[in-house]
This record gives structure tokens, C-alpha cells and sequence, in this order.
């Protein structure tokens, strides 16, 4: 066999194996409630170096920990994420959404709180999104909004101070929404499973957005949504909770960047979580 087949075979066994396959740590209970998990994946831009990255997810029991934003409109300034935990009290952090070209304040979907409105615009390209802050304390904490499968979204919408809007990876069913693609990245997203809890994700590994959300359909998560928040250096994941702290950073979108990136980027709107 030649030396070039014997790369191909090896790129096809790389690029096919299934993430959930790959070695996983356990759950592990940071304080009651909240969970952490990292899956170890390969860089699909560096696998043929043997480089491998780690996905951390982050699971967050509703009814032990509020959710709220970290603005800069609010607050007057960006932050990086050890910094709006530091400055809100929360004991983690994560990108809300992206931000725009011509405000990096604001979000690219809609997003507000009862404090303040980030972005009064629906995009009509994002499918997804969180509901927090109930107006009504009858209501569940949390809700997953499917714009396309919810047929009484803007009723929920209406019944929640607290709302972000985003790109989704995945649908109610489980679906891949996004065409394989060569553009690879470090990607953040927000998600909730099937019993109700909220996940913060952080995938340093540089992956497109289809295996991105393939990755969270193979892996024992049980999602019913996930939506992206925020992709290369600028995803980004904090977590200070009981004596352990995790960073989690994005890698640079290209090998243009010299070096790998170390440091937390300043964001404009976080989503962050308090216990009760």
C-alpha cells in the first residue's frame, strides 16, 4: 500500500470515528447541581499531527442557579470572562451571542433582560432561543424556544424578561442543520436536554459547524436544542465555583496567528449563572 493511501485511510478513520467513542472523563460535581464533563476530539485541522482538543460541558441544575446577562451596555464596558464573573457574581460564564461588525456591544439577535435592551431586532436567519427570568414565578425557570417547530414562540417570548436569540446547531428532532463546510473553528454554544437542565459548551477543538453539531447529537448529552454563541478566540467559557476554577479559550479560526491563543478576549454580552 502506498505511503499516500495509507495517509487517506488514515484521514477517513480520523474524520469518521465517532466523537462519543473518544476518551470522556466523567461527570463531575463541582457543587449541587452543577456538573462538568470533557470529551477529548480531535482537531480536525491538526489531526494529522495527532492533535487533539477538548469539548467541556457544563451542566447546570434550573432550580439551584439563577441566569442573567452580563451587558456592556449595561455596565459600560466589555469584559473578559473572569472579569463579568468577578464584576456579577457568577460563579460561571459564557459568550451570550455574537456581536456585530458595526457595534460590538451589541448582539446579532435579539437580546434583552429586564434591565436592558441589547438588540431589539428577531433575526430572521436565527432559530433558537433561551427564555430566562420568568415574569410569572408559576412559569419554568428555563425555556428552549424553537422558532420552527414552537408554533406559540412569541407567547413565550412575551412571558420572559430575560431572552437570547441565536443560530441553531441542532433541531427539537435531532437533526444537523448545518452542510459539511472546510471552514473550522473553536466554537461556544448553549444547549438543554431533556430533563429541563441548561449546558454552557465550550469546544476548543477547531470544527466546522456541522461537525460541531454532529459532535452534540453522538455525544450522551440527550439535547433537544443547542444553539452558537461564539466561534475562535472570542469563545470562550469561565467557571470558579468551590475551589475549582476552569478556563476554557478558543483557538485562533486559521494558522495565520502564530502560537496558540492563551487569554480571554473581552465580550460585550455574557450569559452567566448564580446560585440561589
Amino acid at each position: 500500500m502506498s505511503a499516500f493511501l495509507l495517509r487517506a485511510v488514515f484521514t477517513c478513520l480520523v474524520l469518521c470515528a465517532p466523537v462519543a467513542s473518544l476518551h470522556a472523563e466523567e461527570w463531575r460535581l463541582l457543587a449541587p447541581g452543577l456538573e462538568l464533563r470533557e470529551f477529548l476530539i480531535p482537531d480536525q485541522v491538526g489531526d494529522l499531527e495527532g492533535r487533539q482538543s477538548g469539548m467541556a460541558v457544563l451542566r447546570i441544575d434550573s432550580d439551584r442557579f439563577d441566569v442573567a446577562l452580563g451587558s456592556a451596555l449595561g455596565t459600560g464596558r466589555m469584559r473578559s470572562m473572569q472579569e463579568w464573573a468577578r464584576h456579577s457574581g457568577f460563579v460561571a460564564v459564557i459568550n451570550a451571542g455574537m456581536f456585530r461588525a458595526d457595534d460590538r456591544m451589541r448582539s446579532t439577535g435579539y437580546m434583552r433582560d429586564a434591565a436592558v435592551m441589547i438588540n431589539s431586532f428577531i433575526h430572521p436567519n436565527y432559530g433558537a432561543f433561551l427564555a430566562f427570568q420568568p415574569r410569572d414565578p408559576s412559569l419554568p425557570a428555563l425555556r428552549w424556544v424553537d422558532r420552527k417547530s414552537d408554533p406559540d414562540w412569541q407567547a413565550v417570548l412575551a412571558d420572559y424578561d430575560g431572552i437570547i436569540q441565536n443560530y441553531r446547531l441542532i433541531s427539537r428532532e435531532r437533526e444537523n442543520l448545518w452542510e459539511p463546510s472546510d471552514r473550522r473553528h473553536s466554537g461556544a454554544a448553549i444547549a438543554m436536554d431533556r430533563e429541563g437542565r441548561l449546558l454552557f459548551i465550550h469546544c476548543r477543538a477547531r470544527l466546522s459547524l456541522h461537525e460541531f453539531a454532529q459532535a452534540l447529537i453522538d455525544l450522551p448529552l440527550d439535547l433537544i436544542g443547542a444553539m452558537y454563541v461564539e466561534g475562535g478566540a472570542d469563545a470562550a467559557m469561565y467557571v470558579d465555583v468551590d475551589g475549582f476554577v476552569g478556563r476554557f479559550v478558543g483557538e485562533y479560526r486559521s494558522d495565520f496567528f502564530q502560537g496558540s491563543n492563551k487569554n480571554f478576549w473581552p465580550a460585550p454580552n455574557v450569559l452567566g449563572i448564580r446560585p440561589k
